[in-house]
């Protein structure tokens, strides 16, 4: 259907290019599990010898603003650079992107040592780059209560790998939770976070440098949020993150950058932590895999011990 779709408003595509666009053949590349399709295609700039592109549409208003916004003449680029965009498509308001054409795989594919801090280090860049426009919007506010009672109907219901030890550390949890809830709520500074940054939007360049895709869940948060969700990605592995700091990796280049990176790292980054773990049974269907259950409880029981030492 997408591809029908495509494929009749690809004059419309062409003419919004100036003509500038060869062939398309359009394609759903393994990594998207959104309703965008992607076509390779060649672009040729005024004086430029044709460039090998990828063709993407339709593409959310908030992932069209973020890669206009930070288009960097300063390379590497920590998005794909653009050499068309638009919002609309002939009579439709669909917004579109002809950007470089990226090689290879995602670097999700296939796990290579310095993944995790290079793309660490390139959430850093983006976040750093971002400062440059202004938070207008409140940072998100999940709702972690209903989370932790979902948690618990999940536990009463199904019986998981290592159930007792789950029971066990949700009533620990339980007993701390308003603290650790109110700690997190706490954080500062707030700015402009990917909100999506694991290795599945991530690509190497053939310079080596690594670019982010996927800018549609970029939000107002603090940089522990993108550190952490990339952590938490590898939480059935730890032996890459013995060999592998996300977390440090974004902090040293976020201080490298100048970017504030606020007080209390430590306490804000465990508060996470326990309340990612604690909460991953609530989404048993998406988040139901025996590994990363197991990692995530290893993690719970972790940080609620650091957490209880420290009370």
């Amino acid at each position: 259907m997408l591809d029908s779709i495509a494929r009749s408003l690809e004059p419309d595509l062409r003419r919004a290019c100036g003509d500038r666009l060869g062939p398309i053949g359009w394609v759903r590349m393994d990594w998207q599990h959104g309703g965008a399709l992607t076509g390779c295609a060649s672009y040729r700039e005024p004086d430029q010898p044709p460039r090998e592109v990828f063709v993407k549409f339709p593409v959310p208003g908030r992932e069209l603003r973020w890669s206009r916004r930070l288009q960097s003449t300063d390379p590497p680029s920590v998005v794909p650079r653009l050499l068309a965009s638009g919002d609309a498509l002939g009579a439709h308001d669909i917004g579109w992107l002809v950007m470089e054409r990226l090689p290879g795989m995602p670097l999700g594919a296939g796990w290579r040592p310095g993944n995790l801090a290079g793309t660490a280090r390139a959430g850093a860049v983006f976040q750093a780059r971002a400062q440059a426009v202004p938070v207008d919007r409140p940072k998100r506010r999940n709702d972690w209560d209903r989370w932790l009672r979902r948690t618990a109907r999940v536990l009463a219901d199904n019986v998981l790998p290592e159930h007792e030890r789950w029971s066990a550390q949700l009533r620990r949890a339980e007993a701390h939770w308003q603290g650790i809830v109110e700690h997190w709520r706490s954080r500062e500074p707030i700015g402009w976070i990917h909100g999506d940054l694991h290795l599945g939007n991530s690509m190497r360049r053939t310079d080596g440098s690594i670019c982010l895709v996927d800018l549609g869940e970029v939000r107002p948060g603090h940089w522990l949020e993108d550190a952490l969700y990339l952590e938490r990605m590898s939480w059935s592995h730890p032996d890459r993150l013995a060999s592998e700091d996300p977390l440090g990796s974004m902090r040293i280049e976020r201080e490298r950058l100048g970017c504030e990176n606020g007080a209390r790292i430590e306490e804000l980054a465990m508060a996470r932590r326990i309340l990612l773990a604690a909460t991953t049974p609530a989404f048993l269907a998406s988040e139901g895999g025996r590994a990363h259950l197991e990692g995530c409880l290893g993690v719970l029981e972790r940080g609620l011990d650091w957490w209880c030492d420290r009370a």
